[in-house]
């Protein structure tokens, strides 16, 4: 009795400071959201309960729709929730989300992405303010057009293996999204560390398990509140999470190691015109502009960011192409024009031809954006057009309810690729799509990411065709660290004769 006492007593001290902080922070900022449209809920709890997930991850972005869709007929642009302390406000249109994308002080990323830290460290991903610029400032030219010319050799070369493996596969129904997730890790870790690891190859990789594993722990610990009591971490997840990231940096860590001594003896040119990421970092340390350490968590970033988007973006575009076969037929007749017969390998000017392509890619996307959302934390008081928002609430950007906003997409759910065709683009507010986020904050390599997909459907559509027995949208989106198919993505492959 006295030692569950002692137990009781030594919780309570122990978490005194964070409940306080809790509490301070909910009454500060719980007055101005009482004053803004969205379901009000129980105090503290608020929405919890709507969005809680159990084993349903589909659960959040059915609630988010259901409440962006209120808010509209009641002629509102945003729409806020209260979830366990935590007050989030979602705009609902490009003209609400411009106001913070194009934010230059309001950049300091939400609560849910510390669970990365360990993992990426302090660097782009994560830092603000001097840092953060200085960083972006480094590295923007990596991602320049003219730059991307060195990294369409690798695309290609990924993308052959993709297809050799698929061609064993033809006649049968293939997991997509576990293949994609391989090609996507193989060039990132390619176009990051200079090296070719085969994992489309050898896919019981301990690096393709590990970040699976720890990006499901990301998933979960944003989700699953029980996990942020310290000593349930510990005693239940600890052990596996923290032997999980340590193989994950270890293997930075190496390979950062061996690159290093490489180009100690001359056998690397850091000066090369066209050289992957590590060097570039390497060059940076070398500069003192960063340290070793800031290296290998830029790396982890780089690899994280460069994959994970790509492999889901990927696998919704595939469930799009197969679920409309008229479109598929345009796509291949497409490639036709630009390749005739040949084998060739995708270059940089034939993908300025894919004009079709292009169109249904970004179709895809609005439909079904790879990011569920994009989190902002408050550092002062904000403005959002007519709406003041306090200091320590959030703000999520979510694609799925700007892209499926009646008023700018008629027939949201309707899958129609010439909404991209220019004379459409240029009624819009630019911040209408947004698959990647926008603003001085958006994905530094999405035009990287774009000819990396675009290289990749050259070669499966000139190769083979698409099928599969479902409709487009008996998909229902699982809101994870990405946003994942709830039925998966199986399709019947079969080589074109």
């Amino acid at each position: 009795m006295i030692g569950e006492f002692a137990l009781a007593l030594f919780a309570a001290f122990y978490y005194l400071p964070w409940i306080f902080k809790g509490i301070r922070d909910y009454l500060y900022e719980a007055p101005y959201y009482k004053k803004l449209p969205g379901p009000k809920g129980l105090s503290f709890i608020g929405s919890a309960f709507e969005v809680a997930v159990g084993e349903d991850t589909t659960a959040p972005l059915k609630f988010w729709l259901k409440e962006a869709d209120k808010a509209r007929e009641q002629g509102h642009d945003i729409f806020t929730v209260t979830a366990m302390g935590r007050h989030i406000a979602f705009p609902l249109s490009g003209e609400s989300v411009k106001f913070i994308c194009e934010s230059n002080e309001e950049i300091l990323k939400g609560k849910d992405y510390e669970f990365l830290r360990p993992w990426v460290g302090s660097g782009l991903m994560l830092s603000i303010g001097k840092k953060w610029k200085d960083r972006r400032r480094a590295l923007t030219h990596v991602f320049h057009f003219t730059m991307l010319e060195g990294y369409t050799m690798t695309f290609n070369k990924h993308a052959r293996v993709f297809v050799d493996i698929l061609s064993k596969q033809s006649g049968t129904v293939v997991d997509m999204e576990i293949h994609l997730k391989r090609l996507s890790l193989d060039s990132a870790l390619n176009t990051t560390m200079g090296m070719d690891f085969g994992i489309q190859h050898n896919p019981k990789h301990p690096y393709l398990a590990s970040v699976d594993i720890f990006t499901n722990y990301a998933q979960r610990y944003n989700n699953e509140p029980h996990m942020w009591i310290n000593w349930i971490w510990y005693l239940v997840y600890s052990r596996e999470y923290n032997d999980v990231l340590k193989k994950l940096n270890d293997f930075s860590i190496e390979v950062l190691a061996k690159r290093m001594e490489s180009v100690r003896k001359g056998e690397v040119d850091l000066e090369a015109k066209y050289k992957p990421l590590i060097d570039i970092f390497i060059a940076l340390c070398n500069k003192g502009e960063c340290t070793y350490d800031e290296v290998h968590y830029e790396l982890n970033a780089s690899i994280f960011g460069a994959h994970d988007t790509t492999s889901s973006t990927l696998t919704w575009i595939f469930w799009c192409l197969a679920t409309q076969p008229q479109h598929q037929q345009r796509i291949y007749d497409e490639m036709t024009e630009i390749f005739g017969d040949s084998d060739r390998d995708c270059t940089l000017e034939d993908l300025q031809e894919m004009d079709f392509t292009e169109r249904f890619m970004k179709e895809s996307m609005r439909v079904f954006p790879p990011i569920p959302t994009v989190g902002r934390e408050l550092m002062s008081d904000f403005q959002m057009g007519k709406y003041l928002l306090p200091k320590g609430s959030e703000i999520f950007i979510a694609p799925h309810i700007i892209h499926h906003n009646p008023d700018v997409y008629p027939e949201p759910w309707k899958f129609d690729p010439d909404r991209f065709l220019p004379d459409n683009v240029i009624e819009r507010n630019p911040y209408d799509f947004i698959p990647f986020s926008a603003g001085p904050r958006n994905c530094l390599g999405q035009k990287f990411a774009m000819h990396e997909m675009k290289i990749i459907m050259s070669h499966a559509v000139r190769n083979f065709v698409f099928t599969t027995e479902h409709d487009i949208l008996d998909q229902e989106c699982k809101v994870e660290v990405m946003c994942k198919p709830s039925l998966g993505c199986h399709l019947k492959v079969e080589k074109r004769k």
